[in-house]
């Protein structure tokens, strides 16, 4: 629980870090876009009045080629143009055409042409004195009158081969640009030396509390004789930077991204202790099969010490056997009266005592310290010495035995008595299996020869074959189908191959019934390196 709450916490802490960020990242761009607009309405603002000023020069210079077209000059043709012109162009409310013959003479000046708005205080000419004076013909140049004031005068002092003479134009600059052409919320400043304008368009002044940053943007406009600087600002408010929609899909945005997040982390959360289940689950499938190994190996070493005592209980009998089955014949050896079937039933005896104690001592010395030695072994022999050993027991089995022994047989350097024991215990594995199926088809058949340098003994059957899950497990110790079983004659079978440096499968023939293959080693150029175990 605790923590599912820290990675709660976490991941709020996340969402609204992020959600800050992003709202910060959206409100600058909102005022860069804003600034954005305004750089771009003073752009246009800048160029209007423009065009306007430049008009202004435009009407000086037509007016003055009037006034320099004939040696008189056209007062009625300049006054006519200038009441057009203060008519046409609100702005420009006065145009005077002056003349003097002494500049420095109040009398000296006269008024030749007059056109003005009406109320406007009348033009002083000898206070334009000193502007005239220094004034290049042709070129217009600006003043203003009175400081403080929006008006300014344009004055443009003709050549001297017109006389002595000067237009000028009285522009007000609150008429240059209409609020309406301004951008709402906006503010135009305009000021050439002097004379000062405000324009509004809507402009609100900010408020009490926090609101974004004023903006400005500031022009100079590239005229000669009218140098007007123009500043053109914005108040903006929380709703001229349009954060609704943006903010909405933030928060969306965001939260979805944090239900992936809190997804994603159950999910790994998940996957750790799957993981963490899993690990556990090997490691207890690692014990398990220690523990089974371990038992395995307890049973083993049981079964060893049982086979021991058991091999050295049974050799005294074995012993007195053989010793008796001998006497009886030497006794008869001396009467000469025992009949012949007798005789041959106290040679067998001698024969399978003998046998026996050699497997006896063979398994107390495959328990104990001092396993039995390899030497040069004929199968073949072999082969014959099992076939004639387990022919009774087959016979009444109903199970017919077929032997296929290459020729030569091939001689493998293995213990006689032990290759004997795993041919022994293949066969009757498979005389075992061959019990649940119909007489007729109870055959067994082993085969003797050589194959990629090995000696190979091959025990087939018809029988049903060894079950697909039990395939594996065959040769495991105490693992097996049968249901009185003990699961140790494969496994023996195993260990002496082994011991031989040989190997030993089992596998299901596709037409049906098992195969067990044995390969052994070679005994062409082998010596042995001890007496075999009598």
């Amino acid at each position: 629980m605790k923590r599912q709450s820290a990675l709660a916490a976490v991941l709020a802490g996340a969402w609204l870090v992020l959600a800050l960020a992003g709202a910060v990242l959206l409100y600058r761009q909102a005022l860069d876009r804003l600034r954005a607009d305004l750089d771009g309405a003073a752009d246009a603002v800048a160029g209007l009045v423009s065009q306007r000023i430049a008009q202004h020069d435009a009407h000086l210079t037509s007016m003055a080629a009037l006034a320099q077209r004939s040696d008189r000059i056209l007062l009625d043709e300049i006054g006519q143009v200038a009441g057009a012109i203060r008519a046409f162009y609100p702005r420009i409310e006065a145009v005077d055409l002056v003349g003097w013959e002494n500049t420095s003479s109040p009398s000296g000046w006269h008024t030749l042409v007059s056109s003005r708005r009406s109320g406007l205080p009348p033009l002083e000419p000898q206070r334009l004195g000193p502007v005239i004076a220094t004034a290049q013909p042709g070129r217009p140049v600006s003043t203003v009158p009175q400081a403080g004031q929006s008006r300014y005068l344009l004055v443009k002092r003709l050549p001297p081969a017109a006389g002595q003479l000067a237009l000028v134009l009285t522009v007000d600059l609150t008429e240059l640009v209409a609020a309406d052409e301004l951008p709402m919320g906006t503010r135009l400043a305009l000021r050439l030396d002097g004379a000062a304008a405000r324009i509004d368009h809507g402009a609100v002044p900010p408020g009490q509390g926090l609101h974004p940053p004023a903006m400005a943007a500031v022009r100079m406009l590239e005229n000669a004789g009218q140098p007007i600087m123009l500043r053109l600002s914005r108040h903006p408010g929380w709703g001229d930077l349009a954060l609704g929609r943006p903010l909405a899909l933030l928060v969306l945005v965001s939260l979805a991204l944090l239900a992936l997040a809190a997804l994603l982390a159950v999910q790994r959360r998940r996957a750790v202790q799957a993981r963490g289940e899993a690990e556990r689950a090997r490691q207890a499938g690692r014990l398990s099969k220690q523990e089974a190994t371990l038992a395995h190996a307890a049973r083993v070493n049981a079964m060893g010490e049982m086979a021991s005592g058991i091999a050295h209980e049974l050799n005294q009998p074995l012993t007195a056997l053989l010793s008796q089955s001998q006497a009886a014949l030497r006794l008869a050896d001396l009467s000469g009266d025992l009949p012949d079937a007798m005789r041959r039933v106290l040679e067998s005896n001698v024969q399978q005592a003998r046998r026996a104690a050699d497997i006896l001592a063979r398994m107390r010395a495959y328990v104990g310290a001092d396993p039995p030695a390899a030497q040069a072994c004929d199968l073949g022999e072999v082969a014959a010495d099992m076939v004639a050993l387990m022919g009774a027991d087959l016979s009444a089995r109903g199970v017919r035995l077929d032997t296929e022994v290459a020729v030569p047989p091939p001689v493998a350097w293995v213990d006689r008595v032990q290759a004997g024991q795993v041919m022994h215990n293949l066969i009757r594995n498979a005389a075992d299996a061959l019990a649940a199926v119909p007489e007729d088809r109870r055959r067994i058949v082993l085969h003797i020869d050589q194959a990629d340098g090995m000696a190979r003994i091959v025990v087939d059957d018809d029988g049903p074959g060894v079950a697909p899950g039990m395939l594996a497990h065959v040769f495991e110790p105490f693992r097996s189908d049968k249901e009185d079983g003990m699961g140790l004659g494969l496994a023996i079978c195993e260990s002496i191959v082994h011991h031989f440096d040989g190997s030993i499968s089992a596998a299901n023939r596709p037409e049906g019934g098992a195969r067990f293959t044995v390969l052994l080693p070679l005994a062409r150029g082998r010596k042995p390196s001890q007496e075999p175990m009598a």
